[in-house]
């Protein structure tokens, strides 16, 4: 006969595995937004370019194509801050469920130990623990790898193009200056994307605790006040 102690843990063993299927369908839900919004941006970066070389070549790099390019040039480049900014979103939610994932595998670990030679991903719910059973470590070039890392560079390349048509047009600058310009627009712009993507991913790291580290976080966060292990800002950036 089963007992009600036995119904309660099949009860939860049943409510955890839908809970798992769940959070398996989310994390594919936002990778498949993350890469639809980058298509669609590199759509229109794509399709501006090729109107770009057909003005250049009918105008002779003329008058019309500096008015064109400044026209064109902001709107692409606000479509990459918006596709970049939520592609840091998604980004973010999909590390959200892969710890709730991570959690649920701990629990099925406690309930039958035996199955834990058989789990690929990690158990634990910490940083580390995520990157490892992915492969991979912590890098400072490890945020351009993702979707959000990509787009930021791109848009970059944009905004640096458009203060070097934009200088000399109206500052009437050589070529020369005019390029440095636009490559020093460039490099700002990927260190303020980059340091908006890693201030974002520590705000909810930081809110996010770490109820089951593995053996290094633990032993790194040990002697604290309270349980939360501390990330560094480069950890769970290749999600998507």
């Amino acid at each position: 006969m089963t007992t009600g102690e036995d119904k309660t843990s099949d009860q939860t063993l049943q409510c955890l595995t839908t809970e798992h299927f769940v959070l398996q369908t989310a994390r594919s839900a936002t990778i498949q937004e993350a890469n639809s919004r980058a298509d669609l941006f590199l759509t229109a970066v794509s399709s501006a370019t090729v109107a770009l070389a057909f003005v250049a070549q009918v105008t002779r790099m003329g008058q019309p194509f500096v008015f064109f390019s400044l026209i064109l040039l902001p709107c692409l480049y606000f479509i990459g801050i918006v596709t970049f900014v939520r592609a840091v979103q998604v980004a973010i939610e999909d590390m959200v469920l892969a710890r709730g994932m991570a959690r649920i595998r701990h629990y099925f670990v406690e309930t039958a130990p035996g199955v834990e030679k058989y789990l690929i991903h990690s158990r634990h719910d910490d940083d580390e623990a995520l990157l490892v059973s992915k492969a991979l470590r912590s890098s400072h070039w490890q945020s351009f790898m993702s979707t959000a890392g990509m787009v930021s560079v791109v848009a970059s390349v944009i905004a640096g193009a458009f203060a070097g048509v934009l200088a000399k047009a109206v500052a009437v600058l050589g070529i020369v200056p005019a390029t440095g310009i636009g490559m020093l627009v460039f490099a700002v712009s990927v260190f303020a994307l980059r340091r908006y993507q890693e201030a974002r991913w520590n705000a909810v790291e930081h809110m996010l605790d770490v109820r089951f580290p593995s053996t290094t976080a633990a032993s790194r966060g040990a002697g604290r006040s309270d349980e939360r292990v501390e990330s560094t800002p480069e950890h769970n950036r290749a999600s998507l």
